[in-house]
């Protein structure tokens, strides 16, 4: 299906409408959104090892976690005493991590470790270690894909057949004329970004975002997708001081709507004992240009958290926390990693599967207008609480319908319909021929009298979810999926 919400109109199998994305959801009617931020239970996954293993000094997650078939795997940052290496750890449910031993390079005298292969100079100066598995790329030697920050003037590539034995780029370093800290990484529509702090824009720390058509050679020049060194937000005088964006975003493609978390800089100075850094939350819908649905909102928070490391008095440090590349839905929930700035582990956030915000009836509409009586309103030409999405076009037939919401009853519904671009009903999928949906669930079909799924339409339609009943304020709609069953 082509999705026209104001970025590239993608032609993608599934697509997810949440309500913060005001560009595929742009259109509502007394309904309010919120996003939900993590609890202050800062869950440890992954710990250093001991003294003399590849990561006993310290273990940095500035680094990513990938599913690949039914296996979660991490790249990671182990530090020792003559630098850091590319460490690598499985999962089968994104909680219980094991390091095996791979057997490929030497260290103290023994391969039983698990660091991958990577002969490079820069081997033991692996600070950002951004991995992308590729699985498309015609060559099999390139489907898994790396980026490094050896340091901000030197950004490294590298390919890998399995994600374990690394060949680094004859291109490097990738960038030719600037600097960069990254921090995220993504394919989408056909490119590779990278997002991160730098490429001299003229400002403080801002998310700013290079791009490349074939890995080895990255534009000079950089979109900057979002700031906050600027009014309404509070900056104190100096370079390094004020509201910023640390380390760019880390990125969640899901095909017509981007997701990241951006280390969220709060400092009065360079001096990390005056610096504590949140996790905010991103959007984007063209992998440039990135917004938050509410600004200065701390999804996760770094209260609570320490680094750990035995080559650091950590308690001088505020707290700080570092994003990290990898989001994944597993079973209930969505998960993502995060670690302490300077090390220190690898943590979990949690929250219930795509549940990262949800639309809701308006706490302040004027209650005259809204009085209900058994289910309908008094004043019957107030339309009822809705939100309608931005133009869809199918490209195949049997397309299914779902939507994650919570708080459902036989007294508080969602009605889904189709409209036609011009907002008109489409007599099949609307009015009498729409069957209002009652039950709370992650995944809840939707269907019509006469259908179960959309049929290919001519033209752009659009989505109208409509909120019904008598206890319909205690609905909370987390998002809308559409999957064509053909691709």
């Amino acid at each position: 299906m082509i999705i026209s919400n104001g970025g590239p109109k993608n032609n993608v199998g599934e697509a997810i409408f949440f309500p913060f994305d005001d560009r595929s959801l742009p259109l509502r009617y007394n309904l309010e959104t919120n996003l939900v931020n993590q609890s202050n239970d800062h869950e440890l996954v992954l710990e250093r090892g001991n003294r003399d293993d590849p990561d006993g000094i310290n273990v940095k997650f500035y680094g990513t976690i990938i599913r690949i078939n039914d296996e979660y795997r991490m790249w990671y940052g182990g530090v020792s005493k003559d630098g850091t290496r590319v460490c690598y750890a499985t999962s089968k449910d994104g909680i219980k991590w094991d390091k095996p031993s791979l057997g490929l390079t030497n260290f103290n005298g023994s391969t039983s470790n698990n660091i991958v292969r990577f002969d490079s100079e820069s081997s033991t100066h692996m600070n950002a270690i951004l991995v992308l598995h590729d699985p498309t790329d015609p060559d099999p030697a390139r489907r898994f894909k790396l980026l490094n920050e050896v340091n901000p003037f030197h950004i490294i590539a590298a390919f890998s057949p399995d994600g374990l034995n690394w060949t680094e780029s004859s291109h490097n370093p990738v960038l030719k004329h600037n600097a960069i800290e990254p921090g995220g990484l993504m394919k989408f529509n056909g490119a590779y970004y990278m997002t991160g702090q730098g490429g001299d824009v003229g400002s403080k720390r801002a998310l700013v975002t290079y791009v490349s058509y074939d890995f080895n050679t990255w534009t000079d020049v950089v979109a900057v997708g979002l700031r906050r060194d600027t009014p309404p937000y509070k900056q104190i005088y100096g370079p390094h001081a004020g509201e910023q964006i640390h380390l760019g975003a880390s990125l969640w493609n899901r095909n017509n709507v981007v997701l990241g978390l951006y280390g969220m800089w709060h400092g009065e100075s360079n001096d990390r004992k005056f610096v504590s850094m949140d996790l905010g939350f991103v959007v984007s819908n063209d992998a440039i240009h990135y917004r938050e649905p509410f600004p200065d909102f701390k999804m996760i928070k770094a209260v609570g958290i320490r680094s750990i490391g035995w080559d650091m008095a950590s308690e001088e440090d505020a707290p700080c926390l570092e994003q990290g590349q990898g989001f994944e839905n597993i079973g209930n929930e969505t998960l993502t990693w995060y670690s302490p700035w300077r090390g220190g582990g690898v943590y979990v956030a949690r929250w219930a599967r795509d549940r990262l915000g949800y639309a809701q009836i308006t706490t302040d509409h004027p209650e005259s207008q809204y009085q209900q009586n058994n289910g309908a309103f008094v004043d019957s030409d107030v339309p009822m609480p809705h939100i309608i999405s931005c133009p869809i076009q199918l490209t195949h037939s049997n397309a299914k319908v779902h939507i994650n919401a919570d708080g459902l009853s036989d007294d508080g519904t969602i009605r889904i319909e189709i409209l036609d671009e011009h907002f008109k009903p489409i007599l099949a999928y609307s009015g009498d021929n729409s069957i209002s949906i009652n039950q709370s669930g992650f995944k809840q079909s939707v269907s019509w009298k006469n259908n179960v799924a959309l049929d290919t339409q001519d033209h752009p339609f659009r989505i109208k979810a409509t909120f019904e009943g008598p206890q319909s304020q205690k609905i909370r709609l987390y998002s809308l999926c559409i999957h064509e069953n053909d691709q």
